[in-house]
């Protein structure tokens, strides 16, 4: 028998049985080959998942923000122009520098280039390269060749573009008026701010591609600006420039704190000057003082004194109580409780004069012998008619009503007080308007300050018969009354003065020893074209209308006669 030694015993044990163990260990490593693999694969898988459906919207829109950038394309906003098409607010194309942090490369050497130019520290830039945002300004509105050097310097991030700058030619001519925009170009004040929707324009858009150096690379899309529409006032910037001439003057020459006129057209209700002191450079209006950036005219209440003397006698007689000519014996003082009623110039005993004297003297115990006359309830009701309570709706932001005690309220010496202007406030353009409707044949309008060839009538106030005998009246009051120095020569004028006590502004009733001078007037008297008011306040060496308000309307109207061509009585 053959005998197998050991290594054959073992080759026949151990050949079968190692194989079996290769076998299935091999088997367990394909096995985690194979899993590790479907893991790696499922990871792919979930990875693209995710990218590709849930993160994509961020994704996508964080790689817009990289490359696509939406920029707005500013509209022009529109010129301001007089009524013969001068230009007094215009834009002005200019540069702006701005920078996208993120792609400035070298903040510290593109802040060493940028700051002679733009005028800024190299330190202010730096922080500007270096903060957090994807946009910034690094100087706004700077003239055109700055930015065109800036642009040549081609430096990575930064972007120049053009920008309106709003400029004002005739530099100090009606700043209250035409008012300022911001930096926005927004309108915040005057007419810039009423018509700041017309003016602005809308604005438009595009999106563009730009590489990762900020350069464009091409336009996806664009929407193009709408550009501001133009606005013609009904301003005459020549009348304007010499009312403002005539009060910075008049301010000078009286010592006065300030002072307003008015002219107004009365067939139609243009406003063709609206002018307050102080007179200032109005590219600067937001570095002047609030209380200068007032429009008086229209924001300022003040007593008008003797000027509202034409009430009391427009109610008397559309009331057919008295005409022109009905005579009234006065006294020196007229005594009303403890109200005690005096003439401003001392006069000796008893006077009679009739209705047309007692305005044209500017008699106060005559005036308010009218108004006891009158009475409260017919008197309350010429001045609502004439518009002395409420805002005449003109078309310039901030305006306000006069003020009147309610009728329920009138005491027993209110109606020693109201006949002669106190007691009652009322503002420039109110005054002015009222005297528009004795002007016109007693209709009053509505002041407006931009051409649009629509009819203003807010009602019809007096009759054209007590209009014209109105008219007579203030002729005679400039002829040989309190008006004299409102003459015009060449021209029939009618007026009347007004000398108020002012408003103690610390409260506290009136301030002693300070007015309220004004003059109000019309010409040509027969058939007025004009209606002038002045009004000064505080004038420190004179005070009555007469002698400081009443010249400054003679200077204004004689300009605007000839300006207008307006000719002289009998001339043609």
């Amino acid at each position: 028998m053959h005998r197998l030694d050991h290594h054959e015993a073992g080759w026949m044990v151990d050949g079968p049985v190692g194989t079996s163990m290769n076998v299935r260990q091999a088997d367990r490593r394909l096995a985690l080959f194979m899993g590790v693999a479907l893991v790696f694969l499922l990871a792919i898988f979930g990875r693209v998942f995710y990218v590709q459906v849930l993160a994509a919207p961020g994704l996508k829109a964080k790689a817009e923000s990289q490359s696509v950038a939406t920029p707005t394309l500013s509209a022009h906003r529109g010129s301001i122009l007089d009524r013969s098409g001068e230009v007094l607010a215009c834009p002005q194309p200019m540069a702006t520098v701005s920078a996208t942090p993120y792609l400035v490369k070298d903040p510290a050497k593109t802040a060493a280039k940028l700051a002679p130019l733009l005028r800024v520290s190299e330190k202010e830039l730096t922080t500007k390269f270096t903060g957090k945002g994807g946009f910034v300004y690094l100087a706004r509105k700077i003239d055109p060749s700055v930015g065109a050097k800036v642009k040549a310097l081609k430096l990575t991030g930064v972007d120049v573009s053009s920008e309106d700058l709003r400029v004002y030619p005739d530099r100090a001519l009606a700043p209250q008026l035409l008012g300022f925009v911001d930096t926005e170009n927004k309108g915040v004040a005057g007419l810039e701010k009423q018509y700041d929707a017309l003016l602005s324009g809308t604005p438009g858009s595009e999106q563009v591609v730009r590489d990762v150096l900020g350069q464009r690379l091409k336009t996806l899309s664009e929407k193009a600006s709408t550009n501001g529409r133009n606005l013609t006032l009904t301003i005459d910037s020549d009348i304007q420039y010499e009312a403002d001439t005539v009060l910075t003057e008049l301010v000078r020459q009286f010592s006065a704190e300030k002072a307003s006129a008015v002219v107004l057209d009365p067939q139609t209700g243009e406003v063709l000057a609206m002018a307050n002191t102080p007179v200032f450079d109005t590219n600067a209006f937001a570095q002047t003082k609030p209380a200068d950036q007032r429009n008086a005219t229209v924001s300022d209440q003040y007593e008008p004194g003797s000027t509202f003397k034409v009430v009391v006698a427009a109610a008397a007689l559309s009331a057919g109580l008295v005409t022109p000519e009905t005579t009234f014996s006065l006294t020196p003082t007229l005594t009303l409780y403890d109200l005690v009623v005096h003439e401003a110039e001392a006069v000796p005993g008893v006077r009679h004069l009739s209705v047309t004297q007692i305005i044209a003297q500017s008699s106060n115990v005559g005036a308010v012998t009218l108004g006891r006359q009158v009475g409260k309830n017919r008197l309350t009701d010429m001045i609502y008619r004439f518009g002395f309570t409420q805002p005449l709706g003109i078309d310039f932001p901030g305006e306000t009503g006069g003020s009147m005690p309610s009728p329920e309220k009138w005491s027993g010496t209110t109606i020693g007080n109201v006949p002669i202007g106190q007691g009652v406030a009322v503002t420039p353009l109110q005054m002015a308007s009222a005297y528009a409707a004795i002007a016109n044949g007693g209709l009053l309008m509505q002041p407006h300050l931009v051409k649009d060839g629509k009819s203003h009538v807010l009602r019809q106030v007096i009759s054209p018969v007590v209009a014209s005998e109105l008219r007579s009246m203030l002729t005679v009051t400039v002829q040989s009354g309190t008006g004299t120095r409102a003459q015009v020569q060449g021209y029939d004028v009618a007026g009347k003065t007004g000398t108020a006590q002012a408003f103690n502004p610390n409260g506290g009733g009136y301030a002693e020893g300070k007015y309220v001078a004004s003059f109000v007037g019309m010409v040509p008297a027969d058939t007025p074209r004009l209606v002038i008011l002045v009004v000064v306040n505080e004038p420190s060496s004179q005070h009555l209308g007469g002698d400081v308000a009443a010249p400054a309307f003679a200077a204004i109207a004689k300009f605007s006669l000839e300006h207008l061509g307006i000719a002289p009585k009998g001339q043609k």
